[in-house]
């Protein structure tokens, strides 16, 4: 039973897409790529059980960093911004370099309405992570949407696509360049 819960913890945030997926997100944030399968019954998993059996996890092995990471997931998908930020805080100070921590955890700063706190977050993971697509797209997300910084945005977005051409949003970010770029030229921020 506890390698089948273990084998769960590590596979669930991939299956609920924990980094950026939630049909009711805009669409200025970053959607997981996933695997097409059979339309059907969506099942939504028992996100309560899950964090009780977490937390039930974390009090035998408290520094459990995969079980810390995936309650800081499940709050994430519950859109617990606040719950999420504390375990993913936590799960910081044992792997401070988990550069998908430090995007998740902007997220949920962005979320909570402390999109400097986001930045900085983001910041966080293109220093520990360079290639990181996800921060560099959420930050021109910040500043196009949250701060009205469309030129930084701008920037930012044309070296992610330089950088990875195929990103899976390449073609959202392609139209909000053209758009802010538009809006730029005639005489916007």
């Amino acid at each position: 039973m506890k390698k089948v819960l273990i084998i769960c913890i590590f596979c669930f945030p991939f299956l609920t897409g924990c980094n950026n997926v939630d049909a009711t997100r805009s669409s200025a944030e970053p959607v997981a790529a996933g695997h097409s399968q059979t339309p059907g019954p969506v099942q939504i998993p028992d996100y309560a059980g899950l964090v009780d059996e977490y937390q039930r996890m974390l009090r035998e092995d408290p520094n459990n960093l995969a079980v810390i990471i995936a309650l800081g997931n499940t709050y994430f998908n519950t859109r617990s911004w606040s719950n999420a930020v504390r375990a993913y805080d936590q799960a910081l100070k044992i792997d401070p370099r988990n550069a998908d921590v430090h995007v998740n955890m902007g997220t949920a700063y962005r979320y909570l309405g402390r999109p400097d706190r986001a930045l900085e977050e983001y910041r966080s993971a293109l220093k520990n992570d360079p290639g990181n697509a996800d921060a560099r797209y959420n930050m021109g997300a910040i500043y196009a949407f949250d701060m009205n910084r469309h030129d930084l945005a701008i920037s930012i977005w044309e070296n992610l696509l330089q950088r990875e051409p195929d990103y899976p949003l390449a073609g959202d970010i392609r139209n909000y360049i053209e758009a802010f770029g538009k809006e730029h030229r005639r005489g916007g921020s």
